[in-house]
């Protein structure tokens, strides 16, 4: 292999890494979002815990 082809898969392989940690972030900032509004309508912190949200990413 020559070395455009490493840099070609360095850069792939450095993209799939970013968006993977972007999506991680989005879906953590999404649930923190979540647990912020449900703190305000159930304070209590074990009964948020039993009710769980499942978020549907896709259709």
């Amino acid at each position: 292999m020559d070395t455009y082809s490493f840099l070609t898969l360095g850069y792939f392989v450095l993209s799939l890494f970013i968006l993977i940690k972007f999506f991680l972030l989005l879906r953590f900032l999404i649930r923190k979002q979540i647990d912020e509004q449900m703190k305000n309508i159930i304070p209590i912190k074990a009964i948020r815990k039993r009710i769980g949200i499942r978020i549907k990413w896709l259709k």
